[in-house]
């Protein structure tokens, strides 16, 4: 009899190993708001007014990866505005040498307020819309975005200084 439980001990014990448990979503490893970036993983925020190779540096150790594309654009209204961009739509904007704002679309990083790029227009919270040249544009607490050209979800979000081409 022994032998017997010791086999069905194996046996459940074998089979328990192969039954997944669902895990919970990994926290994003940094939310954006009206300010710059708080990572999730310490109390220290990334602020506007930062110097650039620290929080291109800083973001890309974050995100496991560096920026797809650094350039710069001298036709901004504010003055030339130098870019770091992730390939998920995620853009750190600087001029001279300082973080001056961000752009964000990609839909695993999310800002504060309630938003994040690709949420339905319906599961918004309480703001209010205003048609632009850019298309449906909404803010709150200085944090700014923009819907899909349907209106039907968010397309992007902003904060600080940036430079929009249509």
């Amino acid at each position: 009899m022994h032998l017997r439980a010791v086999m069905t001990f194996a046996v459940v014990l074998a089979l328990s190993a192969c039954v997944t448990t669902p895990r919970e979503p990994e926290p994003p490893v940094l939310t954006l708001d009206a300010r710059g970036i708080q990572p999730t993983v310490s109390q220290l925020r990334i602020d506007f007014g930062r110097a650039q190779a620290g929080v291109i540096d800083t973001v890309s150790r974050l995100l496991d990866e560096g920026p797809d594309t650094i350039t710069t654009n001298a036709e901004c209204g504010a003055g030339p505005v130098t870019s770091a961009s992730w390939d998920d739509g995620l853009t750190l904007n600087f001029q001279d040498g300082q973080f001056v704002g961000w752009t964000n679309g990609d839909r695993n990083l999310p800002v504060a307020g309630g938003f994040r790029a690709g949420q339905p227009r319906l599961e918004m919270p309480q703001v209010s819309f205003q048609i632009t040249s850019l298309g449906t544009e909404f803010s709150r607490s200085d944090v700014f975005g923009l819907l899909t050209e349907d209106d039907a979800a968010i397309r992007l979000l902003w904060a600080g200084t940036t430079c929009f081409f249509r």
